[in-house]
């Protein structure tokens, strides 16, 4: 009987110890970048998303803005997942051409704008680490419905 188990509470205890190595989950709420990524942000947002998205994140008629409607869609889903999309699809008139380092600031200048608060550590450039932060906006209500996106 033991020769049976022992495999299983090997494979149990396996997993038990890969959770207990998984650091904890954050969220946008839990001010995951710093106020100089979002100023150096704001600077690149200028000049690489404004004149498509706006001075003001209030998007165009054929453009989406970068408000409520934005936080939305991408509440619920993995941070990595809207770095992955920004940096591969934006801006526009030139796809691809942002660094992962550009693409974290200006994303870190989007929830600034969004009212979500800064912290003391900054936000990192690296999937893995993406991936452990949830985008959760300021307003509960954005998050009811909505669903993970993947990109």
């Amino acid at each position: 009987m033991l020769l049976r188990t022992a495999p299983l509470l090997a494979a149990a205890l396996t997993a038990l110890a890969a959770i207990a190595a998984t650091p904890p989950s954050a969220s946008t709420r839990d001010g995951v970048y710093t106020a100089a990524q979002a100023e150096a942000g704001a600077r690149l947002y200028a000049t690489r998303c404004a004149m498509c998205h706006g001075r003001a994140l209030e998007g165009t008629f054929e453009i989406p803005g970068l408000g409520d409607r934005f936080m939305a869609h991408w509440s619920n889903a993995p941070l990595s997942n809207l770095h992955d999309y920004v940096g591969r699809a934006m801006p526009q008139f030139a796809p691809g051409s942002l660094t992962p380092d550009d693409t974290t600031n200006i994303i870190a200048f989007l929830l600034q704008a969004n009212g979500l608060p800064a912290g003391s550590a900054a936000l990192p450039s690296e999937t893995g680490a993406l991936a452990r932060i949830t985008v959760q906006p300021t307003d509960l209500k954005l998050t009811a419905r909505a669903v993970p996106r993947t990109q």
